[in-house]
């Protein structure tokens, strides 16, 4: 009996320390390994079959080791709070310039220092087929390419700005955080079938936009057109009146904008420049503030031409946002009305019209029965003489059945 206990198969045991460590669950049920601890053990028999490497184990153990790896993420988070802080207090990097290389110079062989930790331990395949191990590298080559001053060519310079991208570590070295990932990534084909169904939905709506509004497109075409003559109008006005804007007050605060021309000159210096600003205010994204209080508060200009600049603005917003948008959206509506009774006068055509059916009583017309109360009275009457007459046929049927039964 010793000796079967000795030779107890190793997987037997591992199966009852691992049962074991649940003491909390359920006897009754056997223990089913997550994710993380198949993987580990999966690399654990990797080490075993093609570590050749001094003390590859043991580096592996040290830097899975919970302390580590919480230890790695708060160095990835403290670089990325430093990088705010730099681009907060000092964007171009000129004020402390000494003290932001030295950070530079510390996180980046940090980095590579824990890379090859990673690389040491994982060697060589295992290393290999985890995806963030990869990104690791990628951010670390940034990293050196930094350190040591590299000049890149051309658009290869912008890949120096991948650094910023450094806190996305954190979600390879934090379970909770890449459990979330691998929820996301689980949830894209779900999500993309919800667009799918979307798409459709929304193409089918568009066909049938086709036909309910097809008698409704020239209204609004026409809707839109007088609209876009009364935009132009006032664009064609805009450059008239304030096209030279500041032109005589170079120095005032507001005379430049952040490109460095002058205020009328960008905004309403030509035809096509006052149509944009015009559809700008039209769309409301900062109207007031940009497009229309550097007007209003034009050095030495007189009180009738600040009035007639708001009655300019304000008279283009109540015609344009609130009057012309309705009128195209009353017209759709009546296109939409008139596309429902025609579609209703198709599917319950009146009596005496294309359906070839004659009035039922000489003399009477449709415009005496305009809502068709006659006509369904008429109907009804007609199924019920048709359902007397096949039930008299069934019961003759079924007389005779009873007949040539009994004889």
């Amino acid at each position: 009996a010793q000796g079967c206990k000795e030779a107890m198969p190793a997987g037997q045991a591992a199966a009852r320390s691992s049962g074991g460590n649940d003491a909390g669950g359920d006897p009754g049920h056997a223990h089913s390994p997550s994710a993380a601890e198949q993987s580990t053990a999966k690399h654990e028999q990797q080490l075993r079959h093609e570590s050749r490497l001094w003390h590859q184990k043991e580096v592996y153990e040290f830097y899975h080791d919970p302390k580590v790896m919480y230890l790695v993420a708060f160095i990835i988070l403290a670089n990325f709070i430093i990088e705010c802080v730099q681009r907060q207090i000092d964007p171009s990097g000129d004020i402390h310039k000494t003290a932001w290389r030295v950070t530079e110079l510390v996180f980046s062989f940090l980095f590579l220092i824990e890379l090859i930790i990673n690389m040491y331990g994982s060697w060589f395949r295992h290393f290999f087929s985890i995806g963030w191990n990869y990104f690791d590298m990628l951010v670390v080559a940034v990293g050196m390419l930094i350190v040591f001053n590299v000049s890149l060519p051309g658009p290869l310079k912008n890949i120096l700005m991948l650094r910023a991208f450094r806190v996305f570590r954190l979600f390879g070295r934090i379970a909770s955080l890449r459990k979330i990932l691998l929820s996301i990534r689980k949830a894209i084909p779900g999500v993309m079938n919800a667009f799918i169904i979307m798409a459709l939905v929304v193409c089918i709506y568009a066909v049938l936009a086709v036909d309910l509004l097809a008698k409704a497109i020239p209204g609004v075409m026409n809707a839109f057109i007088i609209m876009a003559l009364v935009v132009c109008i006032y664009a064609v006005l805009a450059v008239d009146l304030f096209g030279k804007a500041y032109e005589d007050h170079p120095n005032a605060t507001s005379a430049y904008t952040q490109r460095g021309e002058l205020y009328g000159e960008e905004y309403y210096g030509t035809f096509l420049k006052a149509l944009y600003s015009l559809f700008q205010i039209l769309t409301g994204e900062s109207w007031s503030e940009m497009g229309v209080r550097p007007l209003l508060f034009l050095p030495d200009a007189p009180a009738f031409q600040v009035i007639y600049t708001a009655i300019f603005f304000v008279s283009f917003i109540l015609i344009n946002a609130i009057v012309l948008l309705n009128v195209v959206v009353a017209v759709l509506l009546d296109g939409m009305n008139s596309a429902g009774d025609q579609v209703q006068s198709e599917a319950h055509p009146s009596d005496g019209e294309s359906d070839g059916k004659e009035p039922a009583k000489e003399g009477e017309t449709v415009d005496d029965d305009p809502t068709g109360e006659k006509a369904a009275r008429r109907e009804l009457v007609d199924v019920k003489a048709q359902l007397a007459d096949m039930s008299s046929d069934l019961n003759e049927l079924l007389a005779a059945i009873r007949n040539g039964s009994t004889k």
